[in-house]
């Protein structure tokens, strides 16, 4: 059995159900599967999707212990496609930089007034503290990878998802923004994503790792327009294309149906409440303080298998 077979049989063992057969039909049909690259580190970047956080579990850490261990955040979608990646290359490092709350801009120039103890923050975000983190570093997010870059010259894949935070804090629940100020946001992301990715790819010379960035889905059917998110996807999507090696794997016709059939945004809520946790008690309920707009460990599984596919078919 060839390494890339059981690379894509891994793949397909640890998502779920409803992207195993999207899997399978890329994975059988994509001739461009073969050119898939993998090093001796996986680098994972970004914010609390690549951390792998769980808002429930890290209060009842917090509450019980004084502090959290990120060891125990480990059902997210680095670690599903780390292990999948590990079926090809055993001895793999993976190193997740990811830090909850982190933005486009922090992940550039650091938390802020928060001082180095601290990533994500900003001046309307929550900070949140580097002891926390799977792979503390000292400086910023960006810096960090960048050195791991100019370091190593084996690191592929690379993951980043980043964004989310930007549009949430800027135009998110209960917030509403005029069309002008969403795209100003969105172009603004945009701009600092491809920022991200020049660096890094800047970083990583002469070596080319394989990146691919992760784009978004909509927590909020019915709340907000999946519309919106796909626009922001497609705003990312594009910039992805301006750099060479990197790839966009897109989670939203997965968690938000209704966008490729059109149906009203209900339609969303049986994917959302499987796939996270916006659901307390198995119903969609945003207002909830229990509800929570981050994966379920199904739902991470799913991301995993999004990711597997634009690693695998780039």
């Amino acid at each position: 059995m060839s390494v890339l077979h059981r690379t894509r049989m891994g793949l397909l063992a640890c998502c779920a159900a409803s992207i195993a057969a999207l899997g399978a039909f890329a994975f059988a049909f994509a001739p461009a599967a073969g050119a898939a690259k993998l090093g001796s580190t996986y680098l994972a970047l970004g914010d609390s999707l690549a951390y792998g956080y769980h808002h429930a579990q890290f209060f009842e850490e917090l509450e019980s212990k004084g502090f959290v261990e990120p060891a125990t955040f480990n059902h997210g979608y680095v670690d599903d496609f780390g292990v999948a990646l590990k079926a090809a290359n055993p001895k793999l490092q993976i190193i997740n930089d990811g830090c909850p709350g982190e933005t486009t801009e922090t992940l550039i120039n650091g938390s802020g007034v928060y001082g180095s103890n601290y990533c994500a923050g900003g001046p309307t975000g929550s900070p949140f503290p580097k002891a926390f983190l799977h792979h503390p570093y000292p400086g910023t997010q960006l810096a960090d990878a960048e050195a791991i870059l100019k370091e190593n010259h084996n690191v592929s894949p690379i993951t980043l998802d980043i964004g989310a935070n930007d549009a949430l804090q800027a135009c998110g629940p209960p917030k509403t923004c005029s069309e002008a100020e969403i795209g100003a946001v969105y172009s603004k992301i945009a701009g600092n994503i491809y920022f991200i990715l020049s660096r890094l790819r800047a970083a990583a010379a002469p070596s080319t790792p394989q990146i691919v960035l992760m784009g978004l889905y909509n927590p909020y059917p019915t709340v907000v327009p999946d519309a919106a998110t796909a626009a922001l996807n497609a705003a990312e999507e594009n910039v992805v294309a301006l750099v060479p090696g990197a790839s966009f794997a897109n989670p939203l016709p997965l968690f938000n149906p209704t966008v490729i059939t059109g149906k009203p945004a209900a339609g969303d809520f049986p994917t959302i409440c499987a796939f996270t946790a916006m659901c307390p008690g198995g119903t969609f309920n945003p207002a909830s303080p229990k509800a929570d707009i981050h994966p379920t460990n199904l739902g991470y599984g799913v991301l995993a298998g999004v990711v597997g596919v634009a690693y695998l078919t780039h």
